[in-house]
C-alpha cells in the first residue's frame, strides 16, 4: 500500500491525513471546495511545524510529508488509491452516497473504510459492490495524535482486508483493535 485517500478535510480528515503523509504516504486529501482544501492543508502544515519546533520531527521528514500531500476536489481523482478513508459528517446517507461514486471510481484493488464512530459498517458497505473490502478505520481525536484505531469488520470484510489496513496502522505507529459492527464499537 502506497497511496492513501483521506475523504473529507475536516479535524478528523486532517489528522489521518497528517498521520498518513508522515508515515511516508501519499496523500490524496479530497474536500468540496478550494477554501476548505486550503484551510486544511494550512491546518496540517502548522501541525506538523509545531512537530518540528518541539523536536518530534525532522525538518526533512515535515517537508517530505508536507509535499506529499495532494488536495482535491475531484471524487474521482481521490479515489485513486489503494486506501481511502471517509472522513466526512455523520450522515448516513451522506455516506453512503459517498461510498457510492468511490466504489465507481476506484480500483478493483482499493479498500474502502470509514472513520464513522457511530454508524453501521454493514450499512455503509451495502453502498458498494466490495463488502469484502470494506470496514470502519475508526481514528480517535486527534487523529496524528492519538495511538489507538478499532478496526471495525462488517459481515463480509475479508482477512486480507483487515491484515493490509491493520499494516496501514501499524506503519503509522499506532495500535489497531479488531472489533464487530456493533453500536460504539469498543471505545
Amino acid at each position: 500500500m502506497q497511496k492513501v485517500a483521506v475523504i473529507g478535510g475536516g479535524t478528523m480528515g486532517a489528522g489521518i491525513a497528517q498521520a498518513s503523509a508522515l508515515a511516508g504516504y501519499e496523500v490524496l486529501l479530497y474536500d468540496v471546495t478550494e477554501a476548505l482544501l486550503a484551510q486544511s492543508v494550512a491546518g496540517i502544515g502548522a501541525s506538523i511545524d509545531k512537530g518540528v519546533a518541539r523536536g518530534k520531527t525532522a525538518a526533512a521528514d515535515a517537508a517530505a510529508a508536507k509535499a506529499a500531500i495532494h488536495p482535491t476536489t475531484s471524487l474521482e481523482t481521490a479515489a485513486q488509491a489503494d486506501l481511502i478513508i471517509e472522513a466526512v459528517p455523520e450522515q448516513l446517507a451522506l455516506k453512503r452516497e459517498i461510498f457510492a461514486a468511490l466504489d465507481a471510481a476506484a480500483p478493483e484493488h482499493t479498500i474502502l473504510g470509514s472513520n464513522t464512530s457511530s454508524l453501521s459498517i454493514n450499512a455503509l458497505a451495502g453502498s458498494t459492490h466490495r463488502a469484502d473490502r470494506f470496514l470502519g478505520v475508526h481514528f480517535f481525536n486527534p487523529a496524528h495524535m492519538m495511538q489507538l484505531v478499532e478496526l471495525i469488520r462488517g459481515d463480509f470484510t475479508s482477512d486480507e482486508t483487515i491484515t493490509a489496513v491493520r499494516a496501514y496502522v501499524a506503519q503509522l505507529g499506532k495500535t489497531a483493535v479488531l472489533c464487530k459492527d456493533t453500536p460504539a464499537f469498543i471505545v
